[in-house]
C-alpha cells in the first residue's frame, strides 16, 4: 500500500476519532460495565432471596398473585425464571414487576432503575431511543472505520506488534500503547462494532429489504427473521404457565429455561412461549410454543432454521459476552477496558501533539474519570432519590465541566484519585443502607471489583500527583537558572531544552 494511502488513513483515523471522542467513550465504557447487567441488577436489591430452581406450581401461584395485584390490561405477562442467569423469580407484564419467593409468594417491586439507566447510557445515549438507537449504532460502524483506517495506517504491523517504547517526552509510548491496543484486540473490537451497528441499523435495514424485495411489506420481512405467531383456536381462560414448563422437562431437559412469556393476554390468539438457552450454540435461545392450556404446538426455529436467522439470534449474545457465564463475561470486560483504553489512548496522542493545549486537556481527563465519578454518584442518588437517574448523571457530568473550566487544580490525578474517592463513598454508603446484605453474594461480586478500581485509582492518581509535581518543580528550576544565565550576561552558557523529563 502507498504511501499517500496510508497518509489518508492515518489522517482520517485522527479527525473522525478527535471529534467524535467523547460520545466513543461515553458508549465504549457504559458498554464495558454493562457487560454486567444481570449482576447488577442483583447488587441493587441484594436482600431478594435467591435459588438455583423453582417448582411449577411456585410459578402459577407467584403469577395467580401477581394478576390479582395488578388486573390491568396488558398485552404481554412475563415470567423470569432462576435458571435464566438471574438465580430469582419475577413475575411481570407491560408495566411494572414483582419478585416472588421458592413458594411463589409475592415479595416486593423490581427496581433495577440504575441498571436501566447505565443500559440506556449504552443502547442510546440516554436520548429518545428512536434516534438515540440510530446515532449509537452510527458510532458502531465509526468505530469498524477507525479500526480499518488504523490498521491501513500502520505502517510496520509484524514489527511493531510487541514494541513498547518508553522514555522521552511519553509521546512513544501513548502511541505503541495505543497502537499495540488496536491491534490485538481488533478482532474483538469488530464484533462489537458490528453487533452494535445491526441494533440501532436493523430497522432501516428492514425498511430497504421490504421496499426492494416485498413491495413494502414489513411483517414479510419480519416473518423471515422472527418466526410469526402460531395460528390457534380460540380460548379462554387463565394461561396454564405450570403445565407448560413441566413438558419443558420432556422437550428439553438439557437447555435451561430463560422466561416465559404469554403474548395477546385476555385475547382469542393468546398463546404461551418460553425461551430456553440452547448448549453449545451461540443463539439467544430457542422458543418452545403452548396455547393458554399449555398443550404443546411447536417450536419457533430458531436453533434450526435458515443460517441468516440463527446469525440474527446470536448477536445479543455475541455482543454482551453472555455465551459462557462470568468466564466470557470477564473476558468482555476487559476487552472493553482495552477498547475504552483505545479512545483514551488515542485522544492522549492527539493532544501531546498539539503540545497538552491546557483547558482541553483537562477537559478530556474530567470527561474520562469525571463520568465514573459521575455514576458512582448517580448509582447513589439511586437509594435515596426516585426522579430520573439520567438528569442526575447528566447533571453531575456537566458539573464536573465546570468545575474543570474554573479549577486549574482539577488535572488527571486528581480526577483520577477524585473517581476513586466517589466509588468508595459508593461503597460505604451502600453497605451503611444494606446491612448484612452487603456481604451476600449478590453483592460482593461487584462490591470486591468496585474496590480493586478504589484502591487502584487512588494510588495510580497519588503516583501521577508525585511526577505532576516533580515536573513542576523541575520546570521552574530550569526557567530560574536561565533567568539567571541570561540576568548575568553569560552569552557562552548554554541549557538544554530537551533535558530528560521528570514524567518519563
Amino acid at each position: 500500500m502507498n504511501k499517500a494511502t496510508k497518509q489518508s488513513a492515518l489522517n482520517a483515523h485522527s479527525w473522525v476519532g478527535v471529534f467524535l471522542s467523547v460520545l466513543l467513550f461515553l458508549v465504549c465504557l457504559s458498554g464495558t460495565i454493562a457487560v454486567f447487567h444481570l449482576e447488577f441488577e442483583r447488587w441493587e436489591q441484594p436482600h431478594i432471596p435467591e435459588f438455583e430452581s423453582v417448582e411449577d406450581g411456585a410459578v402459577e401461584k407467584a403469577m395467580d398473585s401477581f394478576l390479582t395485584k395488578h388486573p390491568e390490561e396488558t398485552d404481554h405477562l412475563f415470567v423470569v425464571l432462576p435458571t435464566s442467569g438471574i438465580p430469582r423469580l419475577v413475575v411481570e407484564n407491560d408495566h411494572g414487576a414483582y419478585f416472588a419467593d421458592e413458594q411463589g409468594n409475592l415479595l416486593e417491586k423490581e427496581k433495577v432503575a440504575f441498571t436501566q439507566m447505565l443500559v440506556d447510557l449504552h443502547l442510546y445515549l440516554n436520548l429518545p431511543h428512536s434516534w438515540g438507537m440510530i446515532l449509537v449504532s452510527a458510532l458502531g460502524a465509526i468505530i469498524c472505520t477507525l479500526i480499518i483506517t488504523g490498521v491501513i495506517a500502520h505502517k510496520r504491523i509484524a514489527k511493531d506488534a510487541f514494541k513498547l517504547r518508553r522514555g522521552g517526552n511519553g509521546q512513544q509510548s501513548q502511541i505503541d500503547l495505543h497502537n499495540r491496543f488496536g491491534l490485538w484486540a481488533s478482532p474483538f473490537h469488530l464484533v462489537i462494532a458490528i453487533t452494535g451497528t445491526y441494533f440501532g441499523l436493523a430497522g432501516i435495514v428492514l425498511v430497504l429489504v421490504a421496499q426492494l424485495n416485498y413491495g413494502g411489506d414489513r411483517d414479510a420481512v419480519i416473518n423471515q427473521v422472527f418466526t410469526p405467531d402460531p395460528v390457534i383456536e380460540a380460548q379462554e381462560g387463565k394461561p396454564a404457565i405450570g403445565k407448560a414448563i413441566a413438558q419443558m422437562e420432556t422437550i428439553a431437559p438439557e437447555n435451561p429455561l430463560i422466561f416465559v412469556t404469554v403474548h395477546e393476554v385476555n385475547k382469542p390468539e393468546q398463546f404461551i412461549e418460553i425461551y430456553a438457552q440452547v448448549p453449545g450454540r451461540m443463539i439467544y435461545g430457542e422458543a418452545y410454543r403452548f396455547d393458554t392450556a399449555g398443550n404443546y404446538l411447536g417450536t419457533a426455529g430458531y436453533d434450526d432454521g435458515a443460517w441468516g436467522k440463527q446469525l440474527l439470534w446470536a448477536v445479543y449474545r455475541l455482543h454482551f459476552g453472555d455465551f459462557a457465564g462470568i468466564p466470557s463475561k470477564v473476558l468482555y470486560f476487559v476487552l472493553g477496558i482495552m477498547l475504552s483504553m483505545l479512545c483514551v489512548s488515542g485522544m492522549e496522542v492527539w493532544l501531546s501533539k498539539k503540545a497538552h493545549p491546557v483547558l482541553a486537556t483537562r477537559l478530556w481527563y474530567c470527561t474520562v474519570w469525571g463520568s465514573v465519578s459521575a455514576l458512582a454518584f448517580t448509582a447513589i442518588a439511586d437509594m435515596f432519590f426516585s426522579g430520573s437517574l439520567i438528569a442526575v448523571f447528566w447533571g453531575l457530568m456537566v458539573l464536573n465541566v465546570a468545575l474543570t473550566v474554573a479549577i486549574k487544580r482539577l488535572t488527571k490525578p486528581v480526577w483520577l484519585i477524585i473517581s476513586g474517592i466517589s466509588v468508595l463513598l459508593l461503597l460505604f454508603i451502600y453497605s451503611a443502607v444494606n446491612g448484612e446484605h452487603a456481604l451476600s453474594v449478590a453483592s460482593l461480586q461487584l462490591n470486591i471489583p468496585m474496590l480493586i478500581y478504589v484502591v487502584w485509582s487512588i494510588l495510580r492518581g497519588n503516583t501521577l500527583l508525585r511526577r505532576e509535581t516533580l515536573l513542576s518543580n523541575f520546570q521552574k528550576e530550569n526557567q530560574t537558572t536561565t533567568h539567571n544565565i541570561d540576568g548575568n550576561g553569560d552569552k557562552s552558557a548554554s541549557v538544554s531544552t530537551e533535558t530528560q523529563s521528570p514524567m518519563a
